[in-house]
């Protein structure tokens, strides 16, 4: 129908990341995958949709991931000869605008449930020695009676170096919000630093209050015990009078001692909380550390699978040189046993005719036939060079298909610490949204302290 666009290398470049807009942000969503043989072979998957556009440039790409692989990557580009094409074959009345507007239209709406994803494999009548698949990337509306498909774009499976592009450029994502939540964790610590020094000076202040306090209640003694001394001569009401004024102001005392103790009781929950905080801290930047080791020895594994991948490939056109050669050789050995051959029938004709010409050359027909059995000689020797050069062949083909499985492992160990990338990911996001909470919570705690003292300090200074 449509062969895929060569503008497809200008999205997996990065000199042109920076005209790259994306059109709509990456939405995961559930694609159903067909085969050639309809609905025998339907399953659905959890997959990302990228939907990206060039600036200054009428190219679209919409790019297809598995989310438990991130290596089967599904590719559909448009560009402004093949939306022509598109547009004759599927009748499409709008321009090049409309179309990016219907599909992310319609993506929002297989997004939201409406409509439904499809990927299926295009059927080929020819060889498949491409490495990559053609596809068909469908929007289906589906109904009771048939259903409505609404526009099929040509799609292919990502080769290998569009696959690493991409996840070296989510590596590299990964890699920036590391560095910024260390810088929130830098700004949590200076936080908990100014918080310390709060409570440092909560706590002269509190310090400064008991000895006033003390001061005060140590002279309203005195003061009362004058006052008892110089009322005694006075009448019985007087006295009664003073003493109750003095028990009034031992309720006060004893109430002002209670609001002491309380303030010395907040005190050491407060240090627990802050010793809590601080353990909390510790174990958060453990974990941050035991991430970026894990985060760089992953990239050392990549870099390792990338060079063994080289190597193999380099291993295996070296042997399909070897094989060319060997053919060659063959080809000539049997023109050679092909030459004797011949040979051998011009000898014999000759003998038979000299038989027939004269019997006195009996001792020269001998001589021939003897040098006929040394060719037959040379011919066996050189068929059995053939057949072990066939056995080297069969070898090497052997050593050929070992490498590949050897190449295969090594993918199931890429996917693998995919895994373990994704499982730090999730790790990252945690603490992301932990750390905020417990800010957030301090700082509602230091200003109900901060209320109570003020609610203190405003009954004592009239």
């Amino acid at each position: 129908m449509w062969a895929p666009s060569t503008e497809e290398t200008h999205f997996a470049n990065i000199d042109a990341t920076k005209n790259v807009v994306h059109i709509m942000p990456s939405v995961e969503m559930m694609v159903t995958f067909s085969g050639n043989r309809g609905d025998a072979l339907r399953s659905k998957k959890a997959c990302v949709l990228y939907a990206e556009r060039l600036d200054f440039k009428e190219l679209i790409q919409l790019r297809l991931t598995e989310k438990c692989d991130q290596r089967r990557m599904y590719i559909t580009t448009v560009d402004n000869a093949s939306f022509h094409i598109l547009k004759q074959d599927q009748s499409l009345n709008v321009t090049f605008a409309g179309f990016m507007e219907n599909v992310v239209r319609m993506l929002k709406d297989c997004q939201a449930g409406t409509l439904e994803l499809c990927l299926s494999l295009k059927d080929i009548s020819g060889d498949n020695s491409n490495q990559t698949q053609d596809y068909l990337l469908q929007f289906v509306e589906i109904r009771s009676f048939k259903n409505l498909v609404h526009l099929s774009l040509p799609c292919r499976s990502a080769p290998l170096h569009t696959v690493l592009f991409y996840i070296n450029s989510m590596l590299e994502a990964a890699h920036k919000k590391s560095y910024i939540l260390e810088q929130n964790v830098q700004q949590v610590q200076m936080e908990l630093n100014s918080q310390q020094a709060h409570m440092e000076q909560l706590g002269a202040d509190n310090n400064k209050l008991r000895d006033a306090l003390l001061e005060n209640s140590r002279h309203l003694g005195e003061k009362h015990a004058l006052e008892l001394q110089q009322m005694q001569d006075k009448l019985q009401q007087i006295k009664e009078q003073h003493n109750n004024d003095a028990e009034r102001n031992r309720r006060t005392i004893a109430g002002l001692q209670s609001q002491l103790d309380r303030a010395i009781q907040q005190k050491g929950d407060l240090k627990a909380a802050h010793e809590q905080t601080e353990k909390r801290h510790q174990s958060l930047t453990e974990e941050l550390s035991c991430c970026k080791t894990r985060i760089s020895a992953l990239k050392e594994q990549n870099d390792k699978l990338h060079t063994e991948l080289t190597a193999a490939k380099k291993q295996e056109r070296k042997l399909e040189y070897k094989i060319e050669d060997l053919k060659q050789h063959t080809t000539e050995l049997q023109e050679h046993i092909q030459k004797g051959q011949k040979d051998k029938a011009n000898i014999s004709a000759e003998l038979e005719a000299e038989k027939k010409i004269n019997q006195t050359k009996r001792q020269a027909l001998e001589m021939a036939s003897n040098e006929i059995a040394k060719a037959n000689q040379i011919i066996l020797k050189q068929g059995q060079e053939i057949l072990n050069h066939k056995k080297t062949i069969t070898w090497r083909t052997e050593v050929a298909l070992q490498q590949e499985k050897a190449i295969k492992e090594k993918d199931k160990l890429l996917c693998l610490r995919e895994g373990e990338l994704e499982h730090e990911r999730q790790t990252l996001q945690q603490l992301r949204q932990e750390i905020p909470q417990q800010l957030q919570s301090m700082r509602h705690f230091a200003q109900g302290l901060e209320q109570k003292y003020t609610n203190r300090k405003q009954p004592q200074l009239p």
